[in-house]
């Protein structure tokens, strides 16, 4: 066999063939079309492939947890340190990616994998019998979309800067092909024309998916829809779709914060918690939960390279059960179970969504987003809010989102829809650098490998 170094776009279209993993060339048999024993005949045959499109998306580079973890270094502005020896999360807090950034390009990759997967199974419905078309539609597009809006926020620039109409985000595939050269040469689409696909993928997936189940959900659907609808400013409709999920009554904020995140003790795992929307499933024998080998300490199987700062420990309230339970000097517990799921989706941030939309919206409900606020802080053992205007009941949600849901991949989307600035900090938590919310230096590289093997690929600005 011939080896040949291709785009990931391209070969991502023939992901049910072909395991790409990390690799940056690939020996695989060039042809012109799917081998007639490869192709998808029966309905099992493309429920297979389904899970093939859950298992790409979890992976480590994507859902498993280094999505979450790179936006975060990107966004950080001093709450953690990195002291690690992989060059490509210093350069993320450091915010000076390189365009052959591994994580970054981990990102790139395992989403078109995911992307490419997902338009498989779509092109093949007819094949899926009649009682399982709905969900397996719903449950492709829920991936898809999903996927679709973090490429878009990782690698495009926010959609209250500049104009989404014209801002660059990636390439928009929404059919398989059998040939590579067929889809090589795509264009970047914008901003606008992403989030677009993704909310009608989405409101398919709500619309064709049960309220809840251990994969997508109509709810899960709902709530990726409250975060782009928020982040578009749309916070009537941000408001409607969480409370959608909020109203529905099918999940429900557990008693202690603690035991949203898995012990490492087997005995006492939750693999499911009752506030959990949608969650990466992990275990001993499949699986890998990026955020234990990145924010754990060596005593649970993590690296012991990112330490939490004292800037972050401020942050906490006296009485605060967050900051009680689960920080340790120099390390946050939140990830010690090496094999606990990935929960990408909790109940806790919609009530948050619901409290942000609450307060944005052309005749602010203070109220209702008074009571979503302080059903997330009593539960981590806090009184009421005090806050009474707008203003201060904004600034507090703020406060809260950065106390309740710290690591796990909010900050950067968060930093840029707020219009605040953040910093690199050096070993002693001093500023090296400060960066404006809008800076370019905030948006992923498209990668090298797809700037070669793509000329109409346009690099964003700054690299």
């Amino acid at each position: 066999m011939k080896k040949i170094k291709y785009s990931i776009i391209a070969l991502s279209t023939l992901a049910m063939l072909y395991n790409s993993g990390c690799q940056k060339q690939l020996d695989i048999k060039p042809q012109n079309t799917v081998e007639s024993d490869q192709a998808l005949k029966t309905s099992k045959d493309v429920e297979g492939v389904l899970i093939g499109a859950y298992t790409a998306a979890g992976l480590r580079g994507l859902y498993g947890g280094r999505l979450q973890a790179t936006t975060d270094f990107l966004a950080d502005d001093g709450d953690f340190s990195y002291f690690g020896t992989f060059s490509d999360y210093t350069e993320l807090n450091d915010k000076k990616i390189t365009i052959n950034n591994f994580f970054v390009e981990g990102v790139w990759d395992n989403g078109y994998n995911t992307i490419g997967v997902c338009n498989t199974v779509l092109a093949n419905l007819n094949l899926v019998i009649s009682t399982d078309k709905a969900s397996v539609e719903g449950e492709a597009r829920f991936l898809r979309g999903m996927t679709y809006f973090d490429l878009a926020r990782a690698f495009g620039r926010a959609w209250n800067d500049g104009s989404p109409t014209t801002n660059l985000a990636v390439p928009l595939v929404l059919t398989p092909t059998t040939t590579i050269p067929g889809i090589q040469k795509v264009k970047r689409n914008t901003v606008a024309e992403i989030y677009a696909q993704a909310i009608a993928d989405l409101k398919i997936a709500e619309a064709n998916l049960p309220d809840k189940s251990t994969y997508a959900s109509s709810a899960a659907a709902s709530a990726v829809l409250a975060r782009i609808y928020l982040t578009q400013e749309n916070y009537a409709q941000a408001e409607v779709e969480a409370s959608k999920i909020i109203d529905g009554g099918v999940y429900s904020l557990i008693e202690h914060f603690a035991d949203e995140f898995q012990h490492p003790d087997q005995a006492t795992r939750v693999f499911n918690t009752a506030e959990d929307i949608f969650a990466i499933q992990i275990s001993n024998q499949s699986g890998f939960n990026a955020l234990n080998e990145v924010y754990a300490s060596s005593d649970f199987a993590g690296r012991g390279e990112t330490y939490i700062n004292q800037q972050h420990f401020d942050r906490y309230e006296a009485g605060d059960d967050r900051a009680n339970e689960f920080t340790t000097d120099p390390f946050t517990t939140k990830f010690n179970n090496a094999f606990g799921n990935v929960v990408t989706i909790r109940l806790a941030e919609i009530y948050l969504i619901r409290a942000e939309a609450r307060i944005k919206k052309a005749v602010p409900d203070l109220a209702g987003a008074a009571a979503d606020l302080n059903k997330v802080r009593n539960r981590a053992g806090l009184a009421n809010t005090t806050a009474i205007t707008a203003t201060a009941l904004f600034n507090a949600i703020k406060q809260e989102r950065r106390v309740e849901l710290p690591f796990e991949g909010f900050r950067l989307g968060d930093l840029k829809r707020y219009k605040e600035t953040t910093r690199s900090v050096d070993g002693d938590g001093n500023t090296v650098d400060t960066f404006n919310w809008d800076s370019p230096k905030l948006v992923f590289p498209i990668p090298k490998r797809e700037m070669d093997a793509n000329s109409n690929l346009v690099q964003n600005p700054g690299y």
